[in-house]
């Protein structure tokens, strides 16, 4: 965080010690509640980068008391906002590196413009694909980040991920990609599908949405016959159904 500081810095803004004080405060989890929050509107105030990144280690750590820890959080999100841009690229050194990117992805989308937001999570999506991640849940949730307007630019990228191994990764993909889907997404989950033989939430997921889209299954039509059981079945007109408790 230091070269944050080098290049944004001037007389008003906080020593080394201020910060790992502040930091220390707005991560103790059995501390007063009051202490967290004064730490943490502290850190907004001085309106540097060091003091949003240490802001954001807020969301490292969670509290014994639930409804108190979201509202600390929905705080810190509000305080990152109110930091503005300075506050954005913390907010992506975070996302690459921590598991718990759904607070700091919801301060950056209301930091950023849209196609700009989209434009950098992509970015951060597109490293997370090529190499090994120790969080594979903070993929899928910068996946769900992504609003269906932005398809056309992210859906190659999002493509990637139906091939994860992480089952929650990939029914992120497939949820995504199957709100927006044409012809290209129809027969890329019809091989998905059928790539998950050992998968069965994968493979539920994606009839799932084949039944409520009414989407063919053609081109697949025998291979699915053989992969296809109950409860879903395939229709004569190629869509699959689902049997209802009452069938």
């Amino acid at each position: 965080m230091g070269f944050f500081r080098k290049l944004f810095s001037d007389e008003s803004d906080p020593s080394e010690g201020q910060i790992k004080r502040a930091i220390k405060q707005i991560t103790q989890v059995h501390g007063e509640a009051a202490t967290r929050v004064s730490a943490m509107e502290r850190l907004a105030s001085w309106r540097t980068m060091d003091a949003a990144a240490a802001l954001l280690r807020r969301f490292t750590v969670q509290t014994p008391q639930a409804s108190m820890d979201l509202e600390e959080k929905q705080y810190a999100v509000r305080l990152l906002v109110q930091m503005g841009r300075l506050a954005a690229e913390p907010i992506l050194s975070f996302l690459r590196i921590e598991p718990d990117v759904t607070y700091p992805a919801t301060a950056l989308r209301e930091i950023l413009p849209p196609e700009e937001f989209h434009e950098k999570l992509i970015g951060i999506l597109q490293e997370l694909s090529a190499g090994y991640t120790r969080w594979p849940e903070a993929k899928a949730v910068l996946i769900a980040h992504l609003s269906d307007e932005a398809f056309p630019q992210v859906s190659d990228t999002v493509l990637r991920f139906l091939s994860d191994e992480d089952d929650d990764v990939c029914i992120s993909a497939i949820d995504y990609l199957a709100r927006k889907g044409d012809e290209i997404v129809r027969e890329e989950l019809l091989q998905t599908f059928f790539r998950a033989e050992a998968r069965p939430r994968v493979r539920g997921r994606i009839l799932d949405h084949f039944c409520e889209r009414e989407w063919l299954v053609k081109g697949f039509r025998k291979k699915m016959e053989d992969a296809i059981s109950i409860p879903y079945y395939l229709t004569s007109k190629g869509t699959i159904k689902r049997k209802s408790n009452n069938e």
